[in-house]
């Protein structure tokens, strides 16, 4: 019985989940003003407009600096401070499991300080803000990650390196990455999805039309006297797929990433 009830708990977490998207699709493949549970009839009207207009390739633009900006600032943070929490101690490698606290603390109670501060320094309304605040926001739980990953090397593989004359940095280039890659993979995934679909930045460090990324893009369906609901949901579709396919390639190296666990 309670076999029988795991499975119907799953298979309704499943369909909450998956039922928006499925009527978002349903609604980016509806004609205009369609109404029944069913279409009619399938167009891709929606998805030509959008495709066909140049805005939508500059937004897609500045998500991808956006994203790829924040993976190089955040890859060789996390991999060093969690060789660090994971290889030496001191006072503050104690505090570690606080890094999983900041990514619950929401963004919004932070936002307005980071807005002055960004004014001062002169990076306010510009892509690099948006790559800072981002790579600030992702950064402890990518330590947390690595710092698992990291306690997976074999010491005695560092132990060696160190008797062969390696320096930390050597070490650490030569025999620990390549070792914890998979945890650079799993960095990779969960900073390309968290910054890709980051509105809440966009929408405040950022006001210029030409610095718009894809997910503030979207809000722009959405009017004062009426909504454009295909367009919407193409444009929703559309923003989804490039962190919906990453993280299908790539989702075993986030698990491992997460729990420190072997890929092979």
């Amino acid at each position: 019985m309670k076999r029988q009830v795991h499975w119907l708990l799953m298979i309704l977490f499943c369909g909450l989940a998956v039922l928006p998207i499925l009527w978002g699709i349903r609604t980016s493949l509806s004609p205009e003003g369609e109404r029944s549970l069913v279409p009619s009839s399938v167009t891709l009207e929606h998805y030509r407009k959008i495709l066909s207009q140049g805005f939508f390739y500059r937004y897609a633009f500045n998500s991808a600096i956006v994203s790829i900006g924040s993976l190089a600032v955040v890859a060789p943070l996390s991999l060093a401070a969690g060789y660090a929490l994971a290889r030496f101690r001191f006072w503050g490698s104690k505090m570690a499991p606080l890094l999983l606290a900041f990514p619950l603390l929401p963004a919004i109670t932070f936002l307005v300080p980071l807005v002055r501060y960004l004014n001062v320094i002169g990076l306010y309304d510009s892509l690099p803000a948006l790559i800072l605040a981002n790579s600030a926001f992702c950064t402890p739980f990518c330590v947390w990650m690595m710092r698992n990953f990291v306690h997976t090397v074999p010491v005695s593989l560092e132990e060696a390196g160190l008797l062969d004359g390696c320096s930390r940095f050597s070490l650490l280039w030569r025999i620990v990455l390549p070792s914890a890659l998979p945890g650079l993979m799993a960095v990779t995934v969960f900073v390309f999805v968290q910054v890709w679909n980051n509105f809440i930045f966009a929408y405040a460090l950022t006001t210029a039309q030409s610095l718009q990324v894809l997910p503030k893009a979207v809000v722009g369906f959405i009017g004062s006297w009426r909504t454009d609901w295909g367009g919407l949901m193409a444009m929703g579709i559309l923003t989804l797929l490039p962190p919906v396919i990453v993280f299908q390639f790539l989702q075993r190296w986030f698990v491992a990433g997460m729990y420190g666990l072997s890929t092979k």
